[in-house]
């Protein structure tokens, strides 16, 4: 008989909070202390499975199962592959997907649900936020891109994840996506979704998570972000969120520790979770996600952690929006939308008659945008 990795995505709106695990080898968490712990505070895993650590996930799942505790696996490449999926290696990422679930489906296990983390490749990111010509590569051209001369086409990526999510919900397996806070920022002609390198809006993803984050975004900044201009990007991008996504909005909060660039800035006290949290709530958001386990163990006592996490906010409010704030996102706004329509983005992204009319490139966005009206354009 085979056994579920309990748990996965519960109805569409409902509250739902999940803990993600980079780091911590896979023996750590699942421990039955680890899993004890994540049961009593009613937390769903998410748990990275990379090559190197594969071997490792249907004890992992197994153990999961019998400590009813839901676990999603967050397939995670290489980091000369990309680490993150992307549309420079959906057909590397998808082979690994189903790599996983086939040693799963062997144990007489079978996935709940898989996470997507849609992301640009980790050198990209690490050269980005050293600033300067490392951004500028990204914003015109980074390794995750598609469309550019050796790469896959961008509709051909987005049709290899679109299938990944559709054979996943064939099988009974639910999906969802992490995404970069910028995409939110996106107008119709999917400007961030093409520079980063992203596919959001063509898969049909069972939940999509926004990665907003207020001590990257303020530690990042180097000192032009301060916390309150953090928790009001936090505050606009949940709203953009709900907005975009609707009921299958998400958001990660956080960090509580380091992840996979090594020097991520992270929360100062359980106050700024408690923080952010009241905040998503405030702007309509329920399905919350935390960053990351391996932080909460290493800040003890984990439980004044989880408790900032779980704990119903005492006062759910929507910030003041600030000056700076709102000029992050308006800029973010306009730069995808210029970037995107440049020469040099590698895709062209203006209106133009959709390619199932028979009218267009394969490398120009169709105007109907993520609301797509034909086959093709999927």
């Amino acid at each position: 008989m085979t056994r579920e990795c309990s748990g996965g995505s519960p109805a569409s709106g409902s509250k739902r909070r999940r803990i993600w695990s980079e780091l911590l080898p896979l023996e750590v968490v699942r421990a039955p202390r680890t899993l004890a712990l994540l049961r009593r505070y009613g937390l769903d895993l998410s748990v990275a499975v990379r090559p190197g650590t594969a071997a490792g996930l249907p004890d992992l799942a197994a153990a999961c199962a019998d400590a009813g505790v839901g676990v999603a696996v967050w397939p995670m490449l290489e980091d000369e592959a990309g680490r993150w999926a992307s549309a420079g290696n959906a057909a590397t990422f998808g082979a690994f997907v189903a790599r996983l679930l086939d040693a799963l489906d062997g144990r007489g296990l079978a996935a709940a649900e898989v996470v997507f983390d849609l992301e640009p490749p980790i050198q990209d990111v690490r050269r980005a936020l050293g600033g300067g010509r490392g951004a500028l590569e990204l914003l015109f051209g980074g390794r995750g891109r598609a469309g550019a001369r050796g790469r896959p086409r961008w509709i051909d990526a987005e049709r290899a994840l679109a299938g990944m999510a559709e054979a996943l919900h064939a099988r009974g397996v639910a999906t969802s996506a992490a995404v970069v806070p910028l995409v939110l920022a996106d107008g119709p002609s999917r400007g961030w979704e093409r520079i980063l390198g992203t596919p959001v809006s063509a898969p049909p993803w069972g939940r999509v998570g926004a990665m907003l984050y207020t001590s990257l975004i303020e530690g990042y900044s180097r000192g032009a972000l301060g916390r309150a201009d953090a928790v009001a990007l936090l505050a606009l991008g949940c709203r953009a969120a709900v907005r975009r996504f609707g009921p299958r909005a998400g958001v990660s909060v956080g960090a509580v520790g380091v992840g996979a660039l090594g020097d991520e800035p992270v929360y100062r006290s359980t106050d700024e979770l408690r923080e952010d949290v009241a905040v998503a709530v405030a702007a309509g958001v329920e399905d919350l996600a935390l960053f990351d386990l391996g932080g909460v163990l290493a800040r003890p006592p984990a439980e004044a952690w989880l408790e900032a996490f779980v704990a119903p906010p005492i006062e759910a409010r929507f910030p003041r929006v600030t000056l700076r704030a709102r000029g992050v996102a308006a800029a973010a706004a306009l730069l995808g939308r210029a970037v995107a329509a440049s020469p040099r983005a590698g895709a062209t992204t203006r209106d133009v008659p959709c390619p199932g009319r028979g009218s267009a490139s394969s490398d120009v966005a169709c105007s109907c945008s993520s609301a797509c009206c034909c086959s093709s354009c999927r």
